[in-house]
């Protein structure tokens, strides 16, 4: 399975350097097989960390999903939908949207969203990899932060790129790129 790009929101690690760092070190891990898809790669990690409860709590998406899901983010906290998402025409074209039509009804932005997500992919632009089901959302996993960081440099080690997001307005996750 080819590298999938990261889906356009920031990241708060140092992931391609600490990957790139692991494998001119001759790591071990760096070198194990990769789990063959997203599922794969959740469940193996269930499984290596069963204390951790991780439960898949988002998966692959319609562009009506996704566009429902970032318009409900832009209209509830419209500085975490610009802080979460990198800075891309679509993003703009959104947040523009909402500014010049704050009364229209929460139907009325889906559907303009997802005009504007389905514009934007003709382009060319990655808007989420939900849409090609390659990212899913994981519950954040139970224990202490030092438990939850091995969780996430092993994530990162099987090649994944992992974001939190504590302070998602649907509910705290770890989204994960695949």
């Amino acid at each position: 399975m080819g590298r999938v790009p990261p889906e356009p929101i920031f990241s708060h690690t140092r992931h391609d350097v600490h990957q790139a760092h692991q494998a001119l070190a001759g790591n071990p891990a760096a070198t194990q097989p990769r789990p063959h898809n997203i599922d794969a790669l959740i469940a193996q990690i269930q499984h290596e960390f069963p204390a951790a409860a991780i439960l898949v709590t988002g998966r692959g998406r319609t562009v009506e999903r996704q566009a429902e899901l970032m318009a409900q983010r832009r209209r509830q906290n419209r500085h975490q939908f610009l802080h979460t998402y990198r800075p891309a025409a679509h993003i703009t074209e959104m947040d523009r949207w909402i500014t010049e039509h704050p009364h229209l009804s929460e139907a009325d932005t889906v559907a303009a969203f997802v005009e504007i997500i389905n514009r934007a992919r003709r382009r060319g632009a990655i808007v989420s990899n939900h849409l090609s089901d390659h990212a899913r959302d994981i519950s954040i996993p139970l224990g202490h932060q030092h438990q939850r960081d091995q969780i996430r440099h092993r994530l990162e080690q099987l090649g994944a790129h992992v974001i939190d997001e504590h302070d998602a307005v649907g509910g705290p996750h770890w989204h994960i790129d695949y």
